[in-house]
Order: structure tokens, then sequence, then C-alpha cells
């Protein structure tokens, strides 16, 4: 199985006791209990640990660790501040068209999202369809350790579905479920 692990911040990992400046694809049994120490390199942020236990799903303030396929598992990791007031980070820029999608949409933008997508793609669907595309779904989680412009989307119960998505002169020009 592959560990995936992704931060809001740059730093750099120790992972049972090794260290990595990336940690994309790091490979553990699914039995594995591993700790992920988060070293961040800005000095106002605040170094952390997470345990994982297996693949079981972690979600609290700082990590977010779900099991996306059963190769795959991925930790998402937050922000630690030294202040006990924060107005809060700000939001990571979004990497991707998909992702930039996804966002729109879910901030009820869909005249912009819409937008985004090819002639092609226009003609074949609603405004409504590509908002009950993505209504199930709460998060979207880009497959950075793989080609082809894949991503998961996960719904409320953590469940995730590998979809991709093809670019044509930089619009969004089809988004299919994988198998």
């Amino acid at each position: 199985m592959e560990l995936h692990v992704q931060s809001e911040f740059d730093c750099i990992y120790m992972i049972n006791g090794e260290f990595y400046e990336r940690a994309d694809c790091i490979s553990m049994s699914e039995y594995d209990v591993v700790y992920v120490t988060v070293l961040p390199l800005k000095h106002s942020l605040l170094p952390y640990t997470v345990k994982l236990c297996g693949t079981q799903n972690v979600n609290d303030e700082l990590a977010l660790g779900l099991r996306l396929s059963p190769e795959h598992y991925l930790l998402s990791l937050s922000p630690r501040y030294m202040t006990v007031y924060n107005v809060g980070p700000k939001p990571a820029p979004q990497k991707s068209p998909i992702a930039r999608l996804f966002s729109l949409i879910k901030s009820g933008e869909v005249q912009a999202a819409y937008a985004m997508l090819s002639d092609e793609l226009k003609s074949s669907i609603s405004k409504e369809t590509l908002t009950s595309f993505f209504a199930d779904y709460d998060r979207l989680i880009e497959c950075s350790w793989e080609k082809g412009n894949k991503f998961f989307l996960v719904d409320k119960n953590n469940a995730a579905r590998l979809h991709a998505y093809v670019l044509k002169n930089e619009f969004i020009d089809d988004i299919s479920e994988c198998d």
C-alpha cells in the first residue's frame, strides 16, 4: 500500500524516524503503525505528530487521513499555529482546473464553473447536470502521484471514487469515473 502525505504549507516529514522532503509515495503495510511528524519550514508554525494505526481514517483539526482505495492512503495536514487566536490560514491556491471547478460549484458560483468547460462539453450538459454531478461529494483530492489528471471525489462517509478529466485548449473537455 502507498501512503501519500500532502500539506498546505512547506515542511519536511519524519516518518517512523526517517526524514523525507517529500512524502508523495511511501510504501507501508495496511497493518503498520506509522508516526508522521511534521516539521514546518516557517517559524510561525509548530511541529506535531500524527499516529496512523493501519489504514483507519483519521479526522481531527490538523490531520485528515483517508483510505482512498485498496492501494492508496492519503494523509492531508493543516498548519499548527503558535497563536491562541488566529483569523485562520489563507486558503491554499487551487492547483488544477478541476480543483477550481469543484471549489466554484461548492461555493455556488455555477456560472463561473460552467465557463471553465469546453464548448463541446457545454453543449452536452446543463448547469444543473454539472452541479448535480458534484452534489454528493464534500471534498476533491488531486492525485499528484499519478499521471493523467486523476483525482478522487470523497463523499460525506469518506468513501472515495477515482475520476479523471481531460483538458482541451485550457478548458475542461471531459470528466469521467475510472474503473
